[in-house]
């Protein structure tokens, strides 16, 4: 089996056990809960009705604690977390099924590591829609648009974001994680006015997405063996696939139409098999040597086909 099919099928395989593990979970939300307040003791909670606030409306008090929407909205004044951790540092809890919007922040977790957000909208609010401050959290089935400053905001490494909407958010941009080792898939990521996607760290995967016309780059990696997989990443204002450091992978993929750079592989050792660059400002793909370049369609980009520097790069199979 290629290198780069390997790697796919362990992301979307960690990806599917997930899914799987979620959706056996049976739903035993049984406190319910009709007004603006903290959850203080583990257990499942669900909402009765859509809630307002002045300020932060839900506050999660506790460990182990789960909170089923059940379609119902939170809606606030512009100020305050829609639902907030309080502080707490807490390792395990559970968000589902409903919307939050006109918060500072949507959902601020800003202490908290190990949580499920699943078929939520946090949209609207004055800064970010979600903030997670801890590792290890899973976002499927999340909105994220139109918030002032960022999409979701993840502060550390290992996350699993799959089939996430980040679209028209403010100059942090859609999606922006801070570590090492997280995947994101299947999710759309537009009209963004700073960066679409940003993976800082090593290990981390970029599959089967739509990263298109933000302000900024189209997807930024930064550190080695990361790996952008079957996306489509264009008409974004700055580079569109921005890779830094050793070992990386583009493979199928489509950087055209972007402001700079369709693919820039900055340092050694890296791969582009399988892509198209076209039509992009800069170069359509610029890599580092020695690498590998296979398969490349780079036509009509105005800084030429393939720029390379350093040592000697493989070529085979190209369209320049």
């Amino acid at each position: 089996m290629s290198f780069e099919r390997r790697f796919k099928g362990y992301a979307l395989g960690a990806l599917g056990a997930l899914a799987l593990l979620l959706a056996a979970s049976p739903s035993r939300a049984d406190t319910a809960v009709s007004a603006c307040g903290t959850l203080s003791s583990a257990g499942n909670y669900y909402l009765t009705k859509n809630l307002t606030s002045t300020g932060t409306c839900i506050v999660v008090g506790s460990e182990g604690v789960s909170l089923d929407m059940k379609g119902h909205t939170i809606t606030g004044n512009g100020t305050g977390d829609g639902i907030s951790d309080g502080g707490g540092g807490f390792s395990s809890m559970a968000i589902a099924n409903g919307k939050i919007s006109n918060f500072d922040v949507g959902i601020g977790l800003d202490t908290s590591c190990c949580v499920v957000i699943r078929n939520v909208n946090s949209s609207n609010n004055a800064d970010a829609g979600v903030l997670i401050g801890g590792c290890c959290s899973t976002l499927d089935s999340v909105t994220a648009n139109n918030n002032g400053t960022i999409g979701i905001d993840a502060l550390n490494c290992c996350y699993t974001i799959n089939n996430v909407q980040a679209n028209n958010n403010g100059a942090g941009g859609g999606i922006v994680e801070t570590d090492c080792c997280t995947t994101v898939a299947n999710s759309t990521i537009s009209g963004n006015s700073g960066p679409g996607v940003v993976e800082d760290g090593c290990c981390s995967f970029l599959v089967s997405s739509k990263v298109e016309h933000n302000g900024g780059d189209g997807v930024d990696m930064n550190d080695c063996c990361n790996f952008v997989i079957e996306s489509t990443v264009a008409t974004n204002l700055g580079y569109g696939v921005n890779l830094i450091d050793d070992y990386n992978l583009v493979t199928s993929t489509n950087a055209s139409g972007n402001g700079k750079d369709g693919i820039f592989l900055r340092t050694t050792n890296n791969q582009i098999t399988n892509s198209q660059a076209d039509g992009n400002h800069d170069a359509g793909a610029n890599v580092g040597c020695p690498g590998a370049i296979t398969g490349l369609t780079a036509k009509g980009n105005t800084g030429g086909s393939l720029t390379t520097s350093g040592g000697t790069c493989t070529q085979l199979n190209n369209t320049l």
